[in-house]
């Protein structure tokens, strides 16, 4: 179990299982998007079903995620990431317009997420280096 995290935290950086169980949580919530769009308003039985499904396992992953991940960073990779993951899904699946604007905001949405993952790192940097100082 040891090598399983350093090698997470290696991929990911810092607490690695965070950000794992983050991306299951963000593919689970895309799954449940796409299957709520298959459902036809919940009148297709086995979409509905896996709309519930996936939702369940995207919320209950995104609690333990909270354990790892600061709030505000953890929903905003989530529901970017998400957002991002869709809108292309939308398109490429369902052929719903894609524009330059679409992309556009596409990118600032990932610009948005690595700005906000660098200011954690920072703080959490800022906090080591406070806490390597009091000790020596």
């Amino acid at each position: 179990m040891n090598d399983i995290k350093k090698r997470l935290r290696k991929m990911f950086g810092g607490d690695g299982i965070g950000y794992a169980l983050l991306a299951v949580s963000i593919v689970g919530e895309v799954f449940g998007t796409t299957m709520l769009k298959m459902s036809e308003g919940f009148t297709v039985l086995v979409p509905s079903l896996l709309v519930v499904v996936a939702y369940v396992i995207s919320f209950g992953l995104f609690v333990f995620v909270l354990k790892h991940v600061p709030l505000g960073l953890a929903y905003g990779i989530w529901g970017g990431l998400g957002t991002v993951a869709t809108t292309a899904i939308g398109c490429i699946v369902w052929n719903e317009p894609f524009s330059l604007y679409t992309g556009l905001g596409m990118a600032l949405v990932v610009g948005g997420i690595v700005l906000m993952n660098a200011g954690s790192q920072q703080h959490a940097n800022e906090k080591v280096a406070k806490a390597n100082e009091a000790l020596g």
